[in-house]
């Protein structure tokens, strides 16, 4: 007995020396039963921080601190322009601005970090890199890809600075088995916007307050990248308030540089106060010393704006008071509205995109060549498989180019000979399309100079375009795919700074209807000298909906518009109008002008229709509704309810769908000029003029229509909810980024949270927004005849023809007869 007890004592006291000799990697979720030990490329760093793999030359990053989940810090301010940010690819480095006050640069501060990565990265050969305002300020390993990762690192002191900082995440990520291409696109990081942040240390809200209005930047945004800014207006049911809720609401979005802002008007203070949130008190004195109690000593007996303590114990709010709405006027035109307006007819040399994007976005508007060292392109070698990086830029609202021109992008670059000819190329993505594909086909590699590459204009639109460059360098190491592949080694491909995209001359002409181009630049509202608003109703929500969709398109257009707000239609007149409210809400005979039908009013809101599943839900059901859609499925009769239709009628449409040998070889024809020559039938066809009414789908919620008033010829845009108890969230939902620049054609119909649909025009019409140039003329001629395949070739025979008979009367009149 004895002899067994000591045994189980020395396998114990074994097995904690064990234990005791081998160290655990850190971890952060519970430790789990030990299985298969996995491959490992290099063996478990011996130190939890991150050392530099360089010589001594480089400096060592900052240490990170690991944090176990704690309370919310007593004050911080959240950093992501969106709810979360997603770093893809072998390498990929996103960057944008965030505002401080002079009390907030100057405190104690830590940078909170959290992320999660996909299953497949390579933990021993990726890392994320955080830099602020230029310097390194965290490297770590990417390794978390059960949960979020959590860290924290105290910030030096100056390292921030009052106004502008910039903030960028960098990501270095390896595959951990595949060398393909397509594996590349299977490496993600994404940072979290909850768990990103500046915590403060040892504060409270009180200690940093905002000053003036040129701290108005700093307000920020929430986890989500959205900026609320809540107007307390108690007479906001007066007509003569309207116009001063809607001034502001656009002054403060412009001058507070908020990427994404919604607009509250409410007549009491919100009980909380959020990250993110800027409260605005707005009304007469006598207003306002109902509201808040008492006013400061500067604001009895005259106009007021400026920021004072909140009575609910938040963050301090903007007074903006005055004796009456008169002078309520003058003092928002004089200290909100005029630092932030410029001219109509001058061209702007950037648009701000620094919420989300730095640098800012060159705004194009004539013939001009950019170097990617102005696009923020720096330098750079690639030791992966697939190199991509990102510029900007910006088209003005009359930009007419969707059929004609091209764009060079004259390269410079170097890859090395280990690049595999014939599967290595360049691609250029423009906005997500496709632009143009170039083979690396040397095989002892090359250096290109100036290389051109043409990318057609038509993947341009108005206001923002995303470029995307990418070189696919593949080598033989990637075929064999041995241990180690996937780690970085030498370079394969380089891509210069001096790189330059150029612009020619484009047509400059406004197009109508166009939503993309209140979608990129807020034109045409952006170029009129007043604007109309008529609103369904007059109360809160119609008033939050319309502030909410002019500080949006005040934002694009880079100035507040002058708004004239309308109880009907009959007093538009020669100005383009704004049209918002809910569908019952509408007069009868508004929709028709805009091109919906008059009995969506009555039938829209009252019909049952069944839950949409848009891609952002979970559940089954989105993959089956994805998978439809892009395989171009439609829902059989029997799915909806409805009777299953007869062998005849399947047999019809089956018939229908694939024709005979003669409709066969049309489809094979018209797929070759595609191919080859970039046209189609479809081109062929003469422009409509019979436009029809436009009767929203199932599951839509709120409709964005345009159309020229056929008196006037002025732009009319309305938005147009289902229901007036969505009418405020469901512009909330449109104003967002994705899919404010979804809009385009005459409608587009929102459904669900991220679901859009597009219904081009039929016809258009053009609005001069230039001085008459024969040199814009000719390039707005052939973009339109580039448009309008068929009548470019009636009038190519009309002219061969008249050419040939004019010749032969020519020849009969002074030619030799016999």
């Amino acid at each position: 007995m004895k002899r067994l007890r000591f045994q189980a004592h020395l396998a114990a006291l074994t097995s904690c020396a064990l234990l005791v000799g081998s160290p655990l990697p850190a971890q952060e979720s519970p430790v789990v039963q030990p299985g298969p030990a996995p491959f490992m490329i290099a063996p478990p760093a011996p130190s939890p921080a991150p050392t530099s793999p360089a010589p001594s030359a480089k400096p060592a990053p900052v240490p990170v601190h690991e944090t176990s989940p704690t309370p919310a810090s007593p004050l911080f301010k959240p950093l992501l322009p969106a709810g979360r940010v997603t770093l893809e690819g072998e390498s990929d480095v996103r960057s944008w601005g965030f505002y401080l006050t002079q009390d907030e640069a100057t405190a104690d501060l830590n940078l909170d970090i959290a992320f999660q990565n996909a299953l497949v990265v390579m933990p021993e050969a990726s890392r994320l890199t955080v830099r602020i305002n230029g310097e390194r300020v965290s490297e770590m390993p990417i390794a978390s890809s059960d949960r979020l990762k959590r860290s924290s690192i105290a910030l030096r002191k100056g390292l921030l600075r009052t106004g502008q900082n910039t903030i960028s995440f960098e990501a270095v990520q390896r595959h951990r088995i595949d060398c393909t291409v397509g594996s590349t696109y299977e490496l993600w990081t994404r940072i979290d916007g909850a768990g990103t942040r500046l915590a403060f240390r040892n504060a409270n809200t009180r200690s940093f307050a905002l000053r003036s209005l040129d701290d108005l930047p700093a307000v920020g945004a929430d986890e989500n990248g959205l900026t609320t800014i809540a107007i307390v207006a108690p007479g906001a049911a007066r007509a003569s308030a309207a116009n001063s809720i809607l001034a502001v609401a656009q002054a403060l979005a412009l001058r507070g540089r908020y990427g994404q802002v919604t607009i509250s008007v409410t007549e009491q203070l919100p009980a909380r106060i959020r990250p993110g949130t800027l409260t605005v008190a707005l009304g007469t004195s006598e207003e306002m010393r109902a509201l808040l109690g008492a006013l400061p000593a500067d604001a009895g007996g005259r106009s007021f704006v400026g920021f004072v303590p909140n009575p609910q114990k938040g963050a301090d709010l903007l007074l903006v008071t005055g004796e009456g709405w008169p002078d309520l006027e003058t003092l928002i035109a004089k200290f909100l509205t005029a630092p932030v307006a410029r001219p109509a007819n001058i061209n702007r040399k950037t648009m701000d995109i620094a919420s989300w994007h730095v640098p800012d976005a060159p705004f194009i508007s004539d013939k001009e060549a950019i170097r990617f060292s102005e696009l923020g392109i720096p330098t750079q070698e690639s030791t992966g498989r697939r190199m991509r990086v990102r510029a900007i830029v910006a088209m003005p609202g009359d930009f007419y180019a969707n059929a004609y021109g091209e764009a060079t992008l004259y390269l410079d670059g170097a890859y090395s000979q280990e690049v595999l000819p014939g599967e290595s190329h360049i691609e250029v993505f423009v906005n997500g399309n496709v632009a143009a594909t170039v083979p690396l086909n040397a095989a002892t590699g090359g250096l290109l100079q100036q290389f051109p590459i043409t990318i057609p204009l038509r993947h341009f639109r108005p206001g923002i375009n995303e470029i995307w460059f990418e070189a696919v360098t593949l080598a033989k190491s990637d075929l064999t795919c041995g241990p180690g592949a996937t780690l970085a080694g030498k370079s394969r491909f380089a891509l210069f700074d001096t790189t330059v995209l150029s612009i020619p001359n484009f047509a400059k002409i406004g197009v109508s209807p166009n939503l993309g181009a209140i979608a990129g630049t807020g034109f045409p509202y952006s170029v009129a000298s007043r604007v109309a608003l008529v609103m369904g109703r007059q109360d809160n929500a119609n008033l939050s909906a319309a502030a909410t969709l002019l500080a949006r398109i005040a934002r694009n257009a880079s100035r507040p518009l002058a708004i004239d707000l309308l109880a009907g239609t009959a007093a538009v007149g020669d100005r383009p109008a704004l049209i918002v409210g809910a569908a019952g809400q509408m007069p009868a005979g508004l929709l028709p002008r805009v091109g919906v039908a008059d009995n969506v009013r009555a039938t829209w809101p009252q019909r049952a229709d069944a839950v949409v599943v848009t891609p952002d839900a979970e559940g089954a059901a989105v993959f089956d509704a994805v998978i439809n859609r892009l395989q171009g499925r439609e829902a059989t009769p029997e799915a909806s309810g409805g009777v299953a239709p007869t062998t005849e009628a399947v047999r019809d449409r089956w018939r229908g769908s694939l024709g005979g040998p003669l409709a066969r070889y049309f489809i094979g024809f018209d797929q070759w000029l595609q191919h080859t020559f970039d046209l189609s039938f479809a081109q062929l066809r003469a422009p409509s003029r019979a436009a029809s009414l436009y009767e929203p789908a199932e599951g839509t919620e709120l409709i964005a229509a345009q159309a020229a008033d056929p008196e006037t010829r002025q732009v009319w845009t309305a938005f147009i909810a289902r229901r007036d108890e969505t009418l405020q969230s469901a512009v909330n939902r449109i104003v967002t980024p994705g899919n404010w620049a979804g809009m385009a054609g005459r409608i587009t119909a929102f459904r669900g949270a991220q679901d859009a649909h597009v219904i081009s025009a039929d016809s258009t019409s053009f609005v001069m927004t230039r001085p008459f140039s024969l040199a814009n003329m000719r390039l707005v001629f052939a973009n339109w005849m580039s448009s309008n395949i068929g009548i470019y070739a009636l009038a190519l025979l009309i002219a061969c023809i008249g050419l040939g008979i004019g010749t032969s009367l020519m020849l009969g009149r002074l030619g030799r007869r016999s």
